[in-house]
């Protein structure tokens, strides 16, 4: 056996000699890395025993002391979204309505005789220490010996903590419970399923199972035995994530021309009116959610969210108040679009000849925060260039397939866990919106889980969810052709 010695946290934890010292700190929910130890993100760095390196590279053996990096931890998870107005079916017992997102997991309680939401919790996702995206998860699935079983058992035991939580603080028997309903994105439902996604990666990049999935409690190991009913994907990375928050918004295919959007790791893009609904999903990346970047980190307590040039310098304001500890999405965005007014980066995502402006080791960087070592560099801002690029060149392609204009667009709901940090002035500043929809943009939170609710209560809506799946026409970016030179002209801030 071996012993690491936490000495910031005043604990050891126990392990086999000679496992992998990155895989034992992930399991405590003690330490991240994106790319989920393969030695790529370098964001799992430790001091071991008075030397800085990888804890993905290393092995624990005998008794060995490890510094930790200042870890993010949960941060303030969104667990309440939009949920429009309609009548809930009145039955008896209670229910549970579950997101299953990529980074986190909310999951709530209620009443099916009232329609009341009892309580909510939420955690990390703990498939994250097998990396921080769904590409990383679904190598691990099909490529690691035992890995899509481990992957099951991570996020079944994320469920179980959860329900267990709100059986306990509702005072409610597991018994009473008469079903779940989950949303997640395609590649979630596949793991909770235990159905090997190898085929989302690939192409034709086609899901091991189309539709809505139904599942036992009692074979997936949960400690409810009610049956699970998994919301339907549209395609293999437009899912019932996606159904649910549109179902939640109440979008239809008559209504107003309507853009939805869910900015994560991945974005979803709906654009629904004039009859029709068309969907596509582009590969925004991690960098958006503080990951990949130099000083990247989630949204958390320290975390820079707001960023502004005053004076010729940097002005910062860190989530809760805190010491400033990294930079996340929000705040990434937040600086790019100060530094495009001031000058300091040109249109082509180029750090200008500016004042602000330094050279460093490796290339040129921005010192945001000089007394704690924040930075950008020309590899960051690299980054969200890629995700603004396939944000826009997403919305764009839907616009051209529906024949209509973005002056048309005459609402844009923005979900999802990442959204909620954004402010309209970042998003049309650094150009991932038009500018011309900055007046028309709507924030509608965690629409995943609302959506869960509103088909949990209501047998109508459930059906809806059922029918936008089967008529919502998706597109598939990568084959549209004449996509690339669009994407090409959208990394223009």
């Amino acid at each position: 056996m071996a012993e690491i010695r936490l000495p910031q946290l005043g604990r050891a934890i126990e392990c086999r000699d000679g496992e992998n010292l990155y895989e034992v700190l992930a399991r405590e929910n003690l330490i991240e890395g994106p790319c989920g130890g393969r030695g790529v993100c370098g964001k799992c760095r430790v001091v071991l025993d008075g030397r800085e390196t990888l804890s993905c590279e290393c092995a624990a053996r005998g008794a060995c002391e490890v510094l930790l990096p200042e870890f993010a931890g949960v941060g303030d998870i969104v667990s309440d979204g939009y949920m429009k107005a309609f009548a809930a079916d009145k039955k008896e017992g209670f229910g549970f309505a579950v997101d299953i997102g990529t980074t986190t997991v909310v999951a709530s309680l209620y009443d099916l005789s009232s329609g009341r939401e009892l309580a909510s919790v939420s955690c990390l996702n703990s498939q994250k220490s097998c990396g921080q995206d769904v590409i990383s998860r679904i190598r691990c699935a099909g490529e690691e010996e035992g890995g899509l079983k481990r992957l099951g058992e991570k996020i079944t035991a994320d469920l179980n903590a959860l329900f267990t939580q709100l059986l306990a603080r509702c005072g409610v028997k597991a018994e009473e419970i008469c079903g779940t309903v989950v949303a997640g994105n395609t590649t979630m439902i596949h793991l909770l399923a235990g159905r090997d996604p190898s085929s989302l990666a690939a192409a034709p990049y086609r899901p091991a199972f189309t539709g809505s999935l139904l599942l036992d409690g009692n074979a997936l190991g949960l400690c409810v035995p009610a049956p699970v009913d998994c919301l339907p994907a549209i395609a293999s990375y437009v899912g019932g994530d996606i159904t649910a928050g549109v179902t939640a918004c109440g979008i239809t295919e008559d209504g107003p021309l309507t853009l939805f959007i869910d900015i994560g790791t991945n974005g979803e893009i709906v654009l629904a009116g004039g009859g029709e609904m068309y969907c596509c999903s582009c590969a925004a990346g991690p960098a958006l959610e503080g990951m990949n970047i130099s000083c990247g980190m989630r949204a958390a307590a320290g975390a820079i969210e707001e960023v502004s040039i005053k004076n010729g310098a940097f002005s910062i304001r860190t989530i809760k108040d805190g010491v400033p500890r990294g930079i996340c999405g929000s705040g990434l965005l937040s600086a790019i679009a100060s530094m495009l007014a001031e000058g300091v980066i040109s249109p082509n995502g180029r750090f200008a000849a500016h004042p602000m402006v330094s050279a460093a080791e490796g290339g040129k960087r921005v010192v945001l925060d000089p007394e704690h070592g924040i930075y950008l560099t020309q590899k960051d801002i690299r980054q969200v260039q890629l995700a603004k690029g396939a944000i826009l060149s997403g919305i764009l392609t839907l616009l051209e397939a529906s024949g209509r204009s973005e002056e048309e667009i005459e609402k844009v709901i923005v979900a999802g866990q990442f959204g909620a940090h954004l402010t309209t002035e970042a998003l049309t500043g650094c150009g991932f919106l038009p500018k011309s929809l900055k007046e028309k943009i709507v924030y509608a939170g965690n629409t995943s889980k609302s959506g869960a609710a509103v088909c949990l209560l209501s047998a109508e809506n459930r059906a809806r969810c059922d029918r936008l799946a089967e008529g919502a026409k998706y597109i598939e970016l990568s084959l549209k052709e004449g996509y690339e030179d669009l994407f090409v002209k959208c990394l223009r801030f």
